[in-house]
């Protein structure tokens, strides 16, 4: 009976220690976003600076928040548009393949803020909307990775904004 009971203590802590998930992981990525804002079939094309900050809450699961800034006017028919700021969070579902690749998902809330100025008339404009995109990273080491994604970030009254961010990250 003894040794039934020696070996079930050992299996149940073996299935303890097993189940307990890594210590989380802070991380922090910063990128250039080629934007396309097609307002009404006018396409406008502003570059954001976007930073994130996530917590790997589960190894397939972060949450992440993000702020961005317009670091690139864009100028159609002499309208001078630029995003001033974008700020959202994000779950992000995520698949390491254990080569170095990883594969993601993002699905959050983001509010942006966008200026409009021609000639001495100027006036800017505040929404926001879900958010949602996917993407693929690559670790170079343990810390360090580059990643490459696509991100719907309003979609609402005929105005669609979306973006390609390719960016660097460190692991803390």
């Amino acid at each position: 009976m003894k040794k039934i009971s020696a070996i079930a203590a050992a299996l149940l802590l073996a299935g303890a220690a097993q189940a307990q998930a890594p210590k989380p992981e802070l991380y922090g990525e910063v990128g250039y976003s080629f934007i396309t804002i097609d307002a009404g079939g006018t396409d406008l094309e502003p570059g954001l600076l976007r930073g994130l900050v996530g917590w790997n809450v589960h190894p397939y699961l972060a949450v992440e928040g993000m702020l961005a800034t317009g670091v690139k006017d864009d100028n159609t028919f002499g309208v001078k548009t630029k995003v001033s700021n974008a700020y959202g969070v994000y779950l992000k579902p995520k698949y390491d393949f254990g080569n170095g690749f990883e594969v993601f998902g993002r699905l959050g809330y983001v509010h942006t803020k966008i200026k409009s100025s021609f000639g001495n008339e100027s006036g800017s404009d505040s929404d926001g909307d879900v958010s949602y995109g996917v993407g693929v990273s690559y670790s170079f080491n343990k810390q360090w990775y580059g990643a490459l994604d696509y991100t719907s970030y309003y979609n609402k009254d005929s105005v669609k904004a979306t973006g390609v961010t390719l960016g660097v990250g460190y692991r803390f």
